[in-house]
């Protein structure tokens, strides 16, 4: 038998970074290229840490909303929240730093308002309050509730 070298397995840290820099180096020619490279970067790859999944389906939430693929948009929220919970115990530094800039809960209060699925959108505020992210998701909260 001859010899082979098995390809080098990066860890989880080492794939999140590449999401990250790819991704911004897309963006450079607009939020359809970062949207694009997302895609492709999920149906390229089929063992992606799921706590990395996360980080992928919240910045291309972003994506989609800019360029109005609401379906995309709205299919990434979901699958960011199912994520969330597993980035947050395997990337917790990573996931402090990237709290403020979080996407998939705002974006999803947004699409849920419009579609008039008021008690979606108070857990998406739920959501964000529970993770600190300001007194601006109580504020969306109480103004949600009064549209019910």
């Amino acid at each position: 038998m001859s010899d082979r070298r098995r390809p080098p397995v990066k860890k989880s840290d080492e794939i999140l970074e590449d999401v990250f820099a790819g991704h911004r180096e897309a963006l450079i020619d607009g939020s359809e290229s970062g949207k694009r490279y997302l895609v492709n970067f999920l149906e390229k790859f089929n063992s992606i840490p799921n706590a990395v999944k996360f980080f992928i389906y919240d910045l291309l939430t972003e994506d989609a909303y800019q360029v109005n693929d609401l379906v995309l948009c709205r299919q990434a929220v979901e699958r960011a929240g199912e994520y969330l919970e597993e980035a947050r115990e395997k990337h917790s530094r990573q996931l402090t730093e990237y709290l403020p800039s979080l996407r998939f809960v705002e974006r999803g209060i947004s699409i849920t308002v419009e579609a008039g699925e008021y008690e979606s959108a108070l857990s998406f505020c739920d959501l964000a309050i529970k993770n600190g992210l300001g007194k601006a998701y109580a504020a969306k909260r109480a103004s949600i509730e009064r549209m019910l």
